[in-house]
């Protein structure tokens, strides 16, 4: 992976109607440092980092179609998004039916009937996409009844709320993207496992400077699915494949701050649920913590850091309230404050965090440039955390199917 890519791009997941990932939408900065950023991405390697083997939906602009940007890209790896407010020229059209030529899909952003291009597309198009802030329920139904006839998929974009979810899967959307699912509803009856207890107890003891390792490891071996997980976890070949004895062993060879990171991937991957929606939430709070880590420096705590990202997004994680998640982990008082108010010396790195997340360019340099941070060094960071958190990850869930065997 290129050190420092020449682009800023995100990722937001798209799933089907059973809650798998079926592709994520790339989002590109725009402006003139963004002209060419989809040609760069693939150039860097980082449009195939980021997509992780899905199909990428990536909005086409006038200026890509025309240069024919998009044929680097493999087309089975590509659906492209036409918006409104591309002008229905010929050279557009032409440039559209072109890639559409090659293999690549069409699908038809913002999709509105009075849209002059999308009128011209429909017949190269495979699916559109409806946007729910626009549409009521007996809209988005007669959209999907006249896409049927066409044999064009209908995908919902800011889906907010549940009710909006089941609205669109029962009217016969087959994709569905928005805020919803990086905060799925809360369950009042949802509990924490009593193996991630035991490695929340163990995380905070971890971090506390007076614990020796003699005393993590009577507390860990006690805990036989934690022990396991653990053991199988620095022994992976993330960390070179060397033999692990020991809970003393792992933590001699890994070192404290790094034993911390894997206990803390440890305790969102125990709650990985069968449901891509909970999977995808897990990798996104896992790479949340690895970009905030990146952050630290100029005395805030890198370690900290990282559990501040992590756990920013634990609540949708464990369907709990944050006051309630927060008296149950030990974190210090400057972390559950940024987490719950938003306050002290670790809350910037959040607004950093989020900003980027969500494309919102600007905002997030203004934010890094408060917290001491080069703005142009975020898209390193957040390219670094999507390949940290899928390696950990991998290596996690390969300890839990170990388990199960």
């Amino acid at each position: 992976m290129a050190d420092s890519p020449s682009c800023h791009l995100v990722r937001q997941p798209v799933f089907d109607c059973a809650g798998a990932v079926v592709g994520y939408e790339l989002r590109f900065r725009e402006g003139a440092e963004g002209r060419h950023a989809f040609a760069q991405s693939c150039l860097s390697g980082m449009f195939d980092i980021v997509r992780a083997g899905y199909p990428a939906f990536v909005r086409a602009t006038r200026q890509q179609l025309l240069e024919k940007a998009y044929e680097m890209a493999d087309p089975r790896a590509l659906v492209l998004l036409i918006g409104p407010e591309l002008a229905a020229e010929a050279e557009v059209l032409e440039s559209v039916q072109a890639a559409a030529g090659t293999g690549i899909h069409i699908g038809l952003d913002e999709y509105t009937a009075d849209s002059p291009i999308h009128l011209a597309l429909l017949k190269t198009a495979s699916m559109v996409r409806a946007d729910l802030r626009m549409l009521d329920f007996r809209e988005l139904g007669r959209l999907v009844d006249q896409m049927e006839r066409r044999d064009i998929d209908v995908h919902a974009d800011f889906v907010m709320e549940k009710a909006q979810l089941d609205m669109a899967v029962n009217l016969g959307v087959t994709g569905l993207l928005g805020p919803y699912f990086s905060r799925p509803e809360a369950l009042p009856a949802a509990d924490v496992p009593a193996s991630t207890l035991a490695a929340v107890r163990l995380m905070g003891l971890a971090r506390d400077p007076n614990t020796n390792d003699s005393a993590l490891e009577s507390t860990i071996r006690i805990d036989p699915v934690l022990t396991f997980q653990l053991l199988r976890l620095v022994n992976s070949a993330a960390l070179g494949g060397r033999g692990v004895q020991s809970i003393g062993h792992a933590l001699r060879m890994i070192g404290r701050n790094a034993f911390q990171r894997w206990l803390a991937v440890a305790v969102a991957a125990s709650r990985r649920g069968e449901k891509g929606i909970d999977r995808e939430l897990v990798r996104q709070a896992v790479e949340r913590a690895r970009f905030c880590e990146q952050l630290g420096g100029r005395g805030r705590d890198s370690g900290t850091l990282f559990l501040v990202g992590l756990f920013s997004l634990m609540d949708g994680v464990f369907r709990l309230p944050m006051h309630d998640l927060m008296e149950r982990v030990p974190l210090d008082e400057q972390a559950k404050k940024a987490l719950l108010d938003r306050e002290g010396p670790y809350a910037e790195a959040l607004a950093i965090a989020e900003s980027y997340e969500l494309g919102m360019w600007e905002s997030a340099s203004e934010s890094a440039k408060m917290f001491g941070v080069d703005p142009d060094a975020l898209a390193g960071m957040y390219a670094n955390a999507l390949q940290w958190a899928a390696e950990q990850l991998a290596a996690t869930m390969d300890a839990k199917g170990m388990k199960a065997a």
